[in-house]
């Protein structure tokens, strides 16, 4: 979870991680000096964030 360190010493508001193995997708939005879960979504489902912009993901789209 090293990265996840640097990415807030970076002030990186927001991460997306998917998952290869079951094709779920996680958004990560930092608060303060760490990240929590801001949303998920795992297969046939959609990934919806509001904010900086609006969008909807679906998992299929990203991970094979």
């Amino acid at each position: 979870m090293l990265k996840t360190h640097y990415y807030a010493a970076a002030r990186i508001d927001r991460y997306l991680l998917g998952e290869q193995e079951t094709g779920a997708l996680r958004l990560h939005r930092r608060r303060h000096a760490h990240y929590v879960k801001h949303s998920a979504a795992k297969r046939g489902e959609v990934l919806e964030s509001t904010e900086p912009v609006r969008a909807g993901i679906r998992p299929e789209d990203l991970v094979p």
